[in-house]
């Protein structure tokens, strides 16, 4: 059984244009995101997945290894999907989406999450979720939420606020998790995604909802701590701010 990572990176962000190429300390984020993942100790190859050659000459600069994708891929799982097709893998092989725009996500976290999935043999998929700190959080739609179960598999995820609180309106939050886009799959739910049909995703526009909806489960591993993602110019302020912390030590 082989553990594969894939990066799914496209340039035509809309918050946030190229936000792929923006420098900095002297790398791009996607270089960012590449080495922080090879820090992953399950991890034993690494792939960006992109339709970029802008992106592709990044990647290849840092030795890195790029499969280039259709621009007609309407998500990164497909984006995924296409690229699982053009290499050699076993159908045991577990694939790890990890998101191009989450250069400080901890490698351990990534670990977890592959670890998760590795001791669980009734789950299909591995995620991750962290608690909403933010109030604000609560109900801005981009911020998807999830509820689980007491075995911490996922019961539905919402771009709305759930569960709802009827009375005391969220006066205690713990119980509130927001979904981090880390995906860790087995080969087989690649191999049928296309095959897959869900009204949920095409409401929501959550394509986790479309592994629910046709009966596979998804394993929630519980984040203590919240990393940065980059979406618009304030969150690259605050991902150079988090960097030279890390460097310094604080």
């Amino acid at each position: 059984m082989n553990i594969i990572g894939i990066i799914p990176a496209r340039l035509k962000s809309t918050r946030l244009p190229e936000k792929m190429l923006i420098k900095v300390y002297g790398k791009t984020l996607i270089e960012h995101v590449y080495l922080n993942t090879l820090k992953c100790k399950t991890i034993k190859k690494i792939y960006v997945a992109t339709d970029n050659i802008k992106i592709k000459r990044v990647i290849e600069k840092i030795n890195g290894n790029v499969i280039i994708t259709s621009s007609k891929c309407k998500s990164g799982t497909e984006r995924i999907c296409e690229a699982i097709s053009k290499i050699k893998l076993n159908s045991n092989d577990i694939i790890v989406n990890i998101q191009g725009d989450e250069p400080l996500l901890e490698p351990d976290l990534i670990d977890k999450t592959v670890n998760a999935i590795l001791k669980d043999n009734k789950c299909d998929v591995a995620t991750l979720a962290s608690p909403i700190e933010n109030e604000d959080e609560i109900f801005d739609p981009s911020v998807v939420k999830v509820v689980i179960s007491h075995e911490n598999y996922a019961l539905y995820f919402s771009r709305a606020p759930i569960p709802f609180a009827r009375e005391n309106f969220y006066s205690k939050k713990d119980f509130l998790l927001k979904h981090k886009g880390l995906y860790v799959y087995k080969k087989g739910i690649l191999d049928m995604w296309n095959r897959f049909e869900s009204k949920y995703e095409n409401i929501e526009k959550l394509e986790q909802l479309r592994i629910l909806e046709n009966g596979c489960k998804i394993r929630v591993v519980i984040a203590k701590s919240n990393s940065i993602g980059i979406d618009t110019k304030k969150d690259i302020i605050n991902f150079k701010k988090a960097l030279k912390n890390k460097r310094e030590g604080r």
